[in-house]
């Protein structure tokens, strides 16, 4: 099996930690890729970066999709996943909707932690589409910045955990989703600090992608998703 995992932003020093990260989680004989785009964000926080990092990661699906049994979009923003899922028929998933969905088999109700006060927001826009809004306890968004979540990893943890335990003692979450794939690093140190299950995006995407694969499930296109006409699209490689 093999999947292709898509940045979809455009710091390369990610590429060899999630390479390797997800390497280690991936089942035996499973083989992992990932890649970036080349034009776009550095990092997605806000609705711009991620409309941007759009055409790219589009590109990438044509380009490299076909080749794949499975395409995991690694970003919480779930960027471009339904176009994406036009382009190929092939296993398509996000890290927001999968561990979502995988929150709904742990509890009776989930918080999501994430960066900056907008994702609050935002996930609650996520959770009306994916039809959870009933089992969301809270959203809560941390003063972080993607690309500081490493610089001061002791820190961003204290602050996630934070939040992470408000949202437990407050609003009544028993289960916590870490609202960005930059958090990977420090999901275990997180995890070793609370109490209920701690579900890391990244990671839950990639094993929801070799679940579906081996099952033989995919989405199918006609209804939903429809088949685009590549050659109406102008100005894009």
């Amino acid at each position: 099996m093999r999947i292709l995992v898509i940045n979809p932003v455009t710091t390369r020093e990610w590429l060899e930690k999630d390479q390797e990260y997800l390497r280690g989680i991936a089942d035996y004989g499973t083989s992992v890729d990932v890649v970036r785009i080349e034009r776009g964000p550095k990092s997605i926080e806000t609705f711009y970066d991620a409309t941007y990092a759009g055409p790219e990661i589009l590109r990438l699906v044509r380009q490299e999709g076909e080749e794949a049994d499975a395409i995991v979009i690694n970003c919480f923003a779930d960027p471009a996943v339904d176009a994406a899922r036009e382009v190929v028929e092939k296993v398509v998933v996000g890290p927001a909707e999968t561990s979502m969905s995988v929150a709904l088999h742990l509890g009776s109700k989930f918080s999501v932690i994430s960066t900056f006060a907008n994702s609050a927001p935002w996930v609650r826009l996520q959770v009306a589409k994916f039809g959870v809004e009933s089992r969301l306890a809270s959203a809560i968004g941390v003063d972080i910045p993607v690309l500081e979540l490493e610089k001061d990893s002791t820190k961003a943890v204290d602050e996630i955990v934070r939040a992470a335990q408000e949202a437990i003692d407050r609003d009544g979450a028993e289960v916590i989703v870490l609202g960005c794939t930059g958090m990977a690093c420090l999901a275990q140190k997180i995890r070793q600090r609370l109490t209920v299950p701690v579900i890391e995006p990244a990671a839950t995407a990639l094993k929801m992608a070799e679940l579906l694969v081996k099952l033989g499930l995919c989405h199918t296109r006609g209804r939903s998703y429809l088949v685009p006409s590549f050659d109406k699209i102008e100005g894009y490689r």
